[in-house]
């Protein structure tokens, strides 16, 4: 992985519900931000979508995911956002309760804005 003083943006597409690939995004990240690559955003697009749902739950025994995902977001200062287009068609209403069911430190963005951004960074992650 290149990363040192690279730019990144980083898109999420798996559910939250997979478990080992939802780990694996997560070590891959956080060892990008050890090598010192710069982390633009973070978009959740496809299933991931659901990482931003307020009402995730995860059973006792599992790792809380989006908690993780919140906890590096504010670490490092990385915006979060979900495309709220696809959100709508996995039950996500992107606005903040009580009015919809997006979790507080997740944004809602569109394709437009998530394009803008690799616009500028040097590196498209998929995990």
């Amino acid at each position: 992985m290149q990363s040192v003083n690279a730019s990144y943006v980083i898109l999420i597409t798996h559910a939250p519900d997979q478990t080992e690939k939802a780990l694996q995004a997560l070590d891959s990240v956080r060892q990008l931000l050890v090598e010192r690559g710069r982390i633009e955003q973070i978009f959740f697009y496809g299933p991931a979508v659901a990482y931003a749902n307020c009402f995730l739950d995860y059973p006792s025994g599992l790792p809380n995911l989006q908690q993780q995902w919140l906890n590096i977001a504010a670490e490092q200062q990385i915006p979060l956002i979900v495309c709220s287009t696809v959100g709508s068609q996995y039950g996500l209403n992107a606005l903040s309760p009580p009015e919809g069911n997006l979790q507080n430190g997740f944004s809602a963005g569109g394709l437009t804005e998530f394009v803008s951004t690799l616009a500028g960074v040097d590196h498209l992650l998929q995990l």
